[in-house]
């Protein structure tokens, strides 16, 4: 149980690290990330807040799509998303504003490649899963469609409101999209093999 909280723990700081460098290269961020920063420069809170805001919120639709009780353990893990993004956002990377398209590029490459592997860590802890991915299974489970349009749906969802919000849409959301489950892909039998190494009993020691 420790190695899965610690996995939990540290893949929440490196996926939260990725977002925030993402949303710093001012090229777009993904599609809920996105519709968080629209908030936040429209209503003067923080990115973070709106993140834990949105989650709150999919977390009550995503019950009543698939008629369970809310997660609130999923709550609380929107609430630790949201403050670490904030962390990450205002404390570390407050000065952080690439002037020139290599310097964005390589901020946004370099975001994906810790989202995602943030994600494959995180993801090893089977802890409830953010109230955005849900929103997929609950989409697939009330209407009866395969995972794919799920996952279409409920992303054109987001960027509808996004895009209504004025939020960060741009070429680094598309790139986003269209990487982010492979960098996931990539890394998660990697942290997959670690942590079952971790979780082996260690034998009694034998001496002669």
């Amino acid at each position: 149980m420790k190695e899965r909280f610690l996995f939990f723990i540290i893949g929440m700081l490196i996926l939260t690290m990725g977002v925030a460098l993402i949303i710093r290269s001012n090229l777009g961020a993904s599609a809920w990330d996105a519709l968080a920063v629209g908030e936040s420069q429209m209503f003067h809170l923080t990115v973070g807040t709106f993140v834990f805001i949105n989650g709150v919120a999919l977390i009550f639709i995503n019950a009543f799509l698939m008629k369970k009780k809310p997660e609130v353990l999923a709550a609380i893990s929107i609430l630790i998303i949201g403050a670490l993004i904030d962390f990450w956002l205002l404390v570390i990377f407050g000065d952080l504003s690439p002037q020139t398209l290599a310097g964005q590029s390589s901020i946004l490459l370099f975001g994906i490649l810790s989202m995602g592997m943030g994600v494959a860590i995180y993801l090893q802890a089977k802890f409830p899963a953010s109230p955005m991915d849900t929103l997929m299974v609950a989409i697939h489970t009330r209407f009866g469609l395969n995972l794919r349009n799920s996952r279409i749906i409920s992303e054109s969802f987001a960027l509808l409101l996004a895009f209504l919000f004025k939020g960060a849409i741009g070429v680094g959301t598309i790139v986003v999209t269209l990487t982010l489950g492979l960098v996931v892909q990539f890394f998660y039998p990697v942290f997959e093999r670690t942590l079952e190494k971790m979780q082996v009993p260690k034998g009694p020691l034998i001496t002669k």
